[in-house]
């Protein structure tokens, strides 16, 4: 019987240990899509290199001027590239707000069952004190 609580204790022990590194590396990411929630025109993570950068319109209006060919027929007007810019601004900020959204979420369930494991594996470890001490004070 005593070998059995010990190795319920090992295993509770270890389900410990790991929620607690769950919950770190959980709460990593969780403060990483937080920052990029607050700045998204400022995350570079799947970027596109040969995309226009966004960083100001006269960036992205060069990046466009320098794309076009010399002899291409169609050039567009500042009002043109001022739109092309607010839409891809604008896109990227959302594509940014969802995937931090979504890791916020995921790693919030993740934390969560991680938290409920390490607390129920502690009580366990509890109970199986409270079982030892019972065994040993009973004549």
């Amino acid at each position: 019987m005593e070998k059995k609580q010990k190795i319920i204790q090992i295993y509770a022990v270890i389900i410990c240990v790991i929620a607690v590194i769950t919950i770190l590396i959980t709460l990593s990411s969780l403060v990483s899509s937080y920052i990029d929630k607050s700045d998204p025109l400022a995350v570079t993570i799947f970027s596109d290199r040969n995309q226009a950068s966004l960083a100001s319109f006269e960036n992205f209006k060069m990046d466009i001027l320098k794309s076009t060919q010399k002899d291409q027929a169609y050039i567009p007007d500042d009002k043109t590239i001022q739109k092309m810019y607010d839409e891809a601004k604008a896109a990227k900020i959302s594509m940014v707000e969802h995937r931090a959204n979504r890791d916020i979420t995921v790693s919030a369930i993740i934390m969560i069952i991680a938290i409920l494991l390490f607390g129920s594996h502690i009580w366990l470890m509890k109970k199986i004190k409270y079982v030892e001490v019972q065994e040993l004070n009973s004549p």
